[in-house]
């Protein structure tokens, strides 16, 4: 049995006017395709969808339950085909965004709020993973796009400046350190809180501690930044933080920070896909909110840095 959704429309049109040549008009064909569409649909069956009289058509019994399937079926195609539509327009979706540690702590509550909150249609999925499976998994189309770190190699993706990354050691008003900076391996030796295994920083920090071979030892591992600077404020240890958390903690915490002499302490990041072009439209705007906000943050910076 063979038919398709202008067979089931010209059907319901017929049946809900009672006129093959109202539903004619009303699908822009003659009468004739009216009539040899629902014929073809009574020969796929060996039913009679209808009874001819003299004042037009009316349903038969069996022409009334296949008209309560093809209502169903037109209203799911009508339905898909305006979702597909604002898929294609950008305006639902889901964006699947890969980003270290410290970008899903200290900007994307920020970034991907105010864009929520302008496209309620779309839907973002944020996963924290190291930039070196960051890039393997956009390469493999496995997420639309990701924040991304040098000296990672980002060959084959499109990439858009983001922000830098800094980071610093998060220590305690009586730590004693006469320079202003510290380098990772002396860090090593100190009493280390720091975030859980699945952290991309964590896992960023044991890779280091690995390749000057020495062991990375937590006392204890919390669940956020703000978690570890309390220990931190405590004196249970010091962590590794980003700077921007280093100088909003302070505020309201009795702690300080350390700058970190390793070249490695200071990235630049990278908003990363494999072709924004060949991103569902849903997901190049999303793409194109993060490099604005990116702009207007450093536009804020340049107005607040000369007041």
């Amino acid at each position: 049995m063979r038919f398709d959704l202008t067979d089931l429309r010209i059907f319901l049109s017929a049946l809900d006017s009672g006129s093959l040549t109202a539903s004619a008009a009303e699908n822009n064909v003659v009468v004739a395709a009216v009539s040899a569409r629902i014929k073809r649909l009574e020969a796929a069956f060996g039913l009679e969808l209808f009874e001819r009289t003299g004042r037009g058509i009316r349903p038969t019994m069996a022409g009334d339950m296949f008209a309560r399937r093809a209502r169903v079926i037109v209203d799911d195609a009508r339905r898909a085909e305006a979702e597909l539509q604002e898929f294609a327009d950008g305006r639902s979706g889901h964006v699947r965004l890969l980003s270290n540690t410290n970008m899903l702590a200290e900007h994307m509550p920020q970034a991907l709020g105010a864009f929520l909150a302008a496209h309620p249609d779309i839907r973002v999925s944020v996963q924290d993973r190291p930039s070196l499976e960051v890039v393997s998994l956009l390469k493999t189309g496995e997420a639309d796009m990701g924040i991304v770190a040098v000296p990672v190699d980002m060959t084959g993706l499109e990439r858009v400046p983001f922000v830098s990354d800094r980071l610093v050691l998060a220590v305690p008003h009586g730590f004693a350190h006469d320079d202003g900076e510290i380098a990772f391996s002396r860090i090593l030796d100190l009493n280390f809180i720091g975030l859980q295994d699945t952290a991309a920083l964590t896992q960023f920090l044991r890779r280091i501690a690995k390749e000057i071979g020495r062991p990375l030892t937590f006392r204890m591992q919390m669940n956020s930044f703000e978690e570890v600077c309390r220990m931190v404020e405590a004196g249970a240890g010091v962590a590794v933080i980003p700077e921007s958390a280093a100088r909003r903690y302070p505020a309201f915490m009795a702690i300080r920070a350390l700058a970190i002499s390793d070249a490695w302490a200071e990235r630049e990041l990278y908003l990363c896909a494999r072709n924004v072009q060949q991103l569902p439209g849903f997901a190049q705007v999303l793409f194109h909110h993060l490099v604005a906000y990116v702009a207007q943050r450093a536009r804020d910076a340049e107005v607040f840095g000369g007041a």
